[in-house]
């Protein structure tokens, strides 16, 4: 798919990345997919919630649709009220408490602001903040049948204990969220896992039949070899023989960090989060 799939529906970048399949850039933070199937669709993750998700999905369809997230982070469950419900890991069931969103939104919506290619400060809706939504636990390679194609749940902790990517077997896409990008793998945060589990992870992913990986930031589908270079990085962490630099994420979390890069693969991390 081109440049020509392009298309702006509320402010947010909508684009077709294959068929059924559209990316929805929330405002250059976060990433945002409508699966649709033959007779139902997935919408997955819901953004940080700054503008009117809900529109765009029911300007793009007019089946009925599930929502599905694939960590309890603030930019990925943000916008989760809009729709009442949503499933996501028990594991992240804390940290996609109401309250725990709004205690950090204030701050949250100040730095991206801030971030650079964020360009939605005339779309974030005025008074708007996180609002309670039912959530409903996944399992495991649960299915989500969406007629003609489907999602499988495939459990990935490191980002977070309760992160998850939705496979489609019959396109072999992979809806990753944050478990694979393109930028660093972050693994330091109070609510980050392990390395070692997120390695542990990686490689059962390894053997499941898929060709590209659709992540939670950037329109930019990655190739699965990215596994590869990211198993390697992460063992090399977890056996004590990475050579890591300092880099600062303080903007993000009060925890220090160090980078580790092996190939196309980089992982953020401390020591509090390799075992």
């Amino acid at each position: 798919m081109d440049n020509i799939n392009l298309q702006r529906i509320e402010g947010y970048t909508v684009q077709l990345v294959a068929e059924d399949v559209w990316a929805i850039d929330e405002f250059g933070a976060d990433i945002i997919y409508l699966v649709k199937g033959e007779k139902s669709a997935a919408v997955i993750d819901t953004g940080s919630g700054f503008g009117n998700l809900k529109k765009v999905i029911e300007t793009l369809t007019d089946l009925p649709y599930v929502v599905l997230n694939t960590h309890g982070h603030l930019d990925h469950v943000g916008g989760n009220h809009e729709f009442g419900k949503a499933y996501l890991s028990e594991k992240d069931f804390k940290m996609a408490d109401t309250e725990k969103l709004r205690s950090g939104w204030k701050h949250y919506v100040e730095k991206t602001k801030k971030e650079p290619g964020f360009y939605g400060t005339e779309y974030i809706i005025e008074g708007r903040e996180p609002g309670d939504f039912q959530m409903l636990p996944l399992s495991e390679h649960q299915i989500f049948d969406l007629g003609g194609r489907s999602l499988e749940v495939l459990f990935t902790p490191g980002h977070t204990p309760g992160s998850v990517v939705f496979l489609d077997r019959k396109n072999k896409f992979l809806f990753a969220g944050d478990s694979v990008v393109s930028t660093p793998i972050l693994i330091f945060d109070t609510y980050s896992s392990t390395v070692k589990e997120y390695a542990e992870g990686l490689k059962k992913l390894d053997k499941e039949d898929f060709e590209l990986i659709f992540p939670g930031h950037f329109l930019r589908p990655i190739g699965k070899a990215i596994l590869h270079d990211l198993i390697t990085c992460a063992d090399k962490i977890v056996e004590g023989t990475a050579k890591p630099e300092p880099i600062d994420f303080s903007h993000m979390s009060s925890e220090p960090a160090f980078l580790f890069k092996y190939g196309k693969g980089n992982i953020a991390y401390n020591d509090k989060h390799i075992c």
